[in-house]
């Protein structure tokens, strides 16, 4: 059944309300402070230890992360081939004394590319051979080649015995391997040579005994050595075995330029001449700055960036300038890294992106003022489109739109780990919940208390065991539920339920695993399914708060800048505004007592010269020369 156009425009109209319909920006108002908080409690801890995290010294120094972002890997697969195979590269082992070996005998390589190809032709044979048995059996017949006790008479006798189409055996008996053109009477024998080799014709068979005997004489003299180069050719599989003889064929003729590119592969493991490009698109201050004094200076014009985004003082800049700043602190050192970075930099992104400094903000609060003091000069009062502004802030797309993008965000992350969770073993079997329990790096294990009740519910058998099962299972279908079901019943009326028990969820993460600040943040994510009337109710003052009567001179725009300033901290219309020929102001410290938003900065009137300069900035016609405010009763509010 084809959809009408009318119900197709209808589809496509709630889309683009459910993205840009003008939304409250009180809830992104409120991620941005808690979330301000998160950021700078973490990067204030970074101030003990800012030398050895980011320092030219540090734990990973300047020297290593400027090579890494100038030298490291880069290469994409293709979005259309799926073959793998096509994407090999040339590798060399993982221990480093295997990978020295390796790296010696490319360098030792001849020079030419004639006589280097000529060198390894036998490598390359092997590496077109599918069959991995068949290769294994090629490799080692290498290996018996250039075995320990193997003389050049021996390996010389046994390449004829191959043109000759003779099998040779290689034995041990209580000594070093030996060889002979006869099967041993006694003892345990292995075939040098495959039937498949044998059976070939004689060309072949005398153009294999060339490729053994050029490969043999490249190969290091070290026995010990020419087995870790032979077995890492073991361990490759076909399409990585062909890459690392491209590799070996392919070197240029130029010495430094062939000397490069051994020591790339050498650092990075990889070719680099099949890269896509090189280094890390990343930016860091820390990447320029490492002198400890700028660099102290540096953090702390950081620290105050972050304290302004929090507080949402030019959010619009100090938004982009605080992601700008975290993430140079990612950049710079990678072992600072884990899932509480990622969490905040989503945040921060989304933050920077809607307006997270319409509401609950100094930027609003200038809004406000801004909005009362332009309507005092039209009309002389707070006009009835100014109260309906100062009432709360006006909606905005961008607002909405940086809600829905980490609602959306957050739901494709449940979900993701929910559906991995499905692969893993761990969590079939429910060990997963009981490593994580039982972890010392993370959990309480490091309490005596609890040491003892895991060791008791794995050892009593007729409680403990019980239990311990009961409480796997749960916790792995509680886990597992909870991750696959919310990204889709968060858009119901369940959509509380499901907070409450993420909310249970991601504590007992951070009480089990000590993770409390990637917790925090999760839990900062979740806010955003809040209603914002919820939050506004919470940040409401009470209805029986102190009403105060505010009246100026009109005519004195020192006191109209005043009253401005006072509607503007109003946030819970308790003191009326109006316009006389005579003022009647309340004192700045009546201000302090009553105004819900000025009261903990109540204590700033008790420091020398700030009462004064309280009162000529808020209640101008209570100043007097001593700089003291009168005290008083607040006056009272006219009739409405």
């Amino acid at each position: 059944m084809s959809m009408t156009p009318s119900t197709e425009r209808a589809y496509v109209q709630r889309w683009r309300e459910f993205w840009f319909a003008p939304g409250d920006p009180t809830t992104l108002g409120f991620i941005r402070i808690v979330t301000g908080l998160l950021v700078l409690y973490t990067h204030l801890a970074y101030s003990v230890d800012l030398q050895e995290f980011f320092g030219k010294y540090g734990w990973y120094g300047t020297q290593y992360i400027d090579r890494e972002r100038h030298e490291y890997p880069r290469s994409y697969s293709s979005f259309w081939d799926w073959d793998e195979s096509k994407e090999a590269r040339a590798s060399t082992p993982d221990f480093p004394h295997r990978r020295a070996a390796v790296i010696q005998f490319i360098r030792d390589l001849p020079k030419g590319r004639t006589e280097r190809e000529r060198a390894v032709h036998y490598l390359w044979r092997v590496g077109q051979e599918s069959n991995a048995y068949a290769s294994y059996q090629e490799l080692s017949l290498v290996l018996r080649l250039k075995a320990e006790s193997a003389t050049d008479a021996d390996r010389e006798a046994i390449l004829m015995g191959l043109t000759q189409k003779k099998q040779w055996y290689a034995f041990r008996q209580g000594g070093p391997l030996q060889f002979a053109d006869k099967k041993p009477a006694t003892g345990n024998s292995e075939l040098m040579f495959p039937e498949l080799m044998l059976a070939a014709p004689i060309d072949t068979r005398l153009a294999l005994a060339d490729d053994l005997r050029a490969l043999v004489k490249v190969l290091p003299a070290d026995p010990t050595e020419a087995k870790y180069v032979v077995n890492h050719l073991m361990e490759l599989d076909q399409g990585h075995r062909q890459a690392f003889v491209e590799f070996l064929i392919n070197l240029p003729d130029d010495a430094p330029e062939r000397t490069a590119m051994i020591d790339y592969l050498d650092r990075w493991n990889n070719d680099p001449s099949k890269l896509d490009r090189r280094g890390h698109p990343i930016v860091s201050v820390w990447f320029h700055v490492t002198n400890p004094r700028e660099m102290a200076i540096v953090h702390a014009a950081v620290l105050v960036i972050i304290a302004l985004f929090t507080i949402g003082f030019c959010t619009r800049v100090t938004s982009v300038l605080t992601w700008i700043a975290v993430v140079g602190y990612i950049h710079r050192t990678n072992q600072v890294l884990f899932g509480m970075d990622t969490m905040m930099n989503i945040l921060l992104i989304y933050l920077m992106i809607g307006n997270s400094g319409a509401a609950l903000s100094v930027d609003r609060l200038i809004a406000r003022y801004r909005a009362v003091r332009a309507s005092l000069r039209r009309s002389g009062t707070i006009d009835e489109p100014t109260r309906a502004f100062l009432a709360g802030a006006p909606l905005s797309s961008g607002a909405n739109f940086g809600v829905r993008l980490i609602q959306v965000h957050f739901c494709f992350i449940y979900l993701a780990s929910g559906c991995s969770k499905l692969l893993g073993q761990a969590w079939w079997n429910g060990t997963a919940i009981w490593d994580v329990m039982i972890n010392p790096e993370f959990t309480l294990l490091r309490y005596p208390w609890f040491e003892n009740a895991m060791r008791w519910m794995v050892g009593n058998e007729l409680f403990g065991k019980p239990l311990y099962f009961i409480s796997i299972t749960l916790g792995v279908w509680f886990t597992w539920g909870l991750e696959i079901s919310l990204p889709f019943l968060v858009w119901t009326r369940l959509r509380s339920v499901m907070l409450w028990l993420a909310v249970l969820l991601h504590a007992g993460i951070g009480v089990l695993m000590g993770l409390n600040l990637f917790e925090l943040l999760m839990m900062t994510m979740l806010l955003v399914y809040i209603p914002p009337g919820v939050i506004r109710d919470r940040f409401r003052g009470t209805p029986s708060a102190t009403k105060l009567l505010y009246r100026f001179a009109s005519a004195d725009g020192k006191q109209s800048r005043a009253a401005a300033i006072v509607a503007a901290f109003d946030i819970d219309d308790q003191v009326k505004v109006e316009a006389a020929k005579s003022a009647s102001q309340p004192t700045s410290g009546e201000l302090f007592g009553s105004l819900r938003l000025l009261r903990p900065l109540r204590f700033l009137l008790y420091i020398p010269g700030i009462s004064g300069m309280a009162s000529r900035c808020i209640s101008p016609a209570n100043e007097v020369k001593s700089g003291v405010p009168k005290s008083g009763p607040p006056a009272p509010a006219a009739a409405s």
